[in-house]
């Protein structure tokens, strides 16, 4: 299961992502200006045809490749109830405000992508998978924030806003991490701590009130 990732900075994926967004909102105007896409149904179609000439031209950077793909997807999936245009308007949107003033997901993502642009290791896993002892050591070895998938899904809301605490397991120094959540306002507490690793929570604003234990290293 471990892997280790190359990653942009974080400053340079939002560039990308940003650009993208960009190119297909400009397109998708200049078709319109022709007379084309002017209905919901024909916004859907030219911007899942535009993704789909995206994806198979390799267009953009491959740190957009699973944007274009998850988009793609879903357009297929859902048709207009996708909501391609509205889902492109707020990627560019959250690409260009400051990192301050965006989501508690969005800030999160952020920081992760700082991390593993330092060479940390970020890991989703499943509900079997957490079992911290084991976790910790086929990690060991590596700097690395592991969270479940089940908890990303349950306890962010649609607007990315973080509804309840999420548990990450920390190997490494934990200080790079909690400098990583404080540049970005995030909120967090450190529970169980171990040689080489522990737990963080990262908290909602209804419970940013919690204590935090400031430790030198995990």
């Amino acid at each position: 299961m471990k892997k280790n990732h190359t990653a942009l900075p974080p400053e340079e994926s939002l560039a990308a992502l940003a650009h993208f967004s960009w190119c297909g909102l400009v397109g998708l105007r200049m078709a319109q200006q022709e007379g084309q896409a002017l209905s919901p149904l024909t916004i859907h179609t030219f911007l899942v045809r535009w993704l789909a000439d995206a994806q198979k031209q390799r267009r953009f950077p491959r740190s957009v490749a699973s944007d274009i793909d998850s988009l793609l997807q879903l357009g297929r999936q859902k048709g207009p109830a996708a909501g391609l245009l509205k889902r492109l308007e707020y990627l560019y949107q959250s690409c260009t405000e400051p990192v301050a003033q965006q989501s508690d997901l969005f800030r999160l993502t952020h920081a992760i992508e700082y991390l593993r642009a330092q060479g940390w290791v970020n890991a989703v896993v499943t509900e079997e998978e957490w079992v911290p002892e084991l976790l910790y050591a086929e990690y060991a070895d590596v700097s690395a924030l592991l969270v479940r998938k089940s908890e990303l899904q349950r306890h962010f809301t649609e607007q990315g806003q973080l509804s309840s605490p999420v548990d990450f397991i920390v190997t490494g120094d934990r200080r790079i991490v909690g400098a990583a959540l404080d540049e970005r306002k995030l909120r967090y507490a450190t529970g169980e701590q171990h040689a080489g690793w522990c737990l963080l929570s990262l908290l909602p604003a209804a419970e940013a009130g919690i204590p935090e234990e400031r430790a030198a290293t995990c």
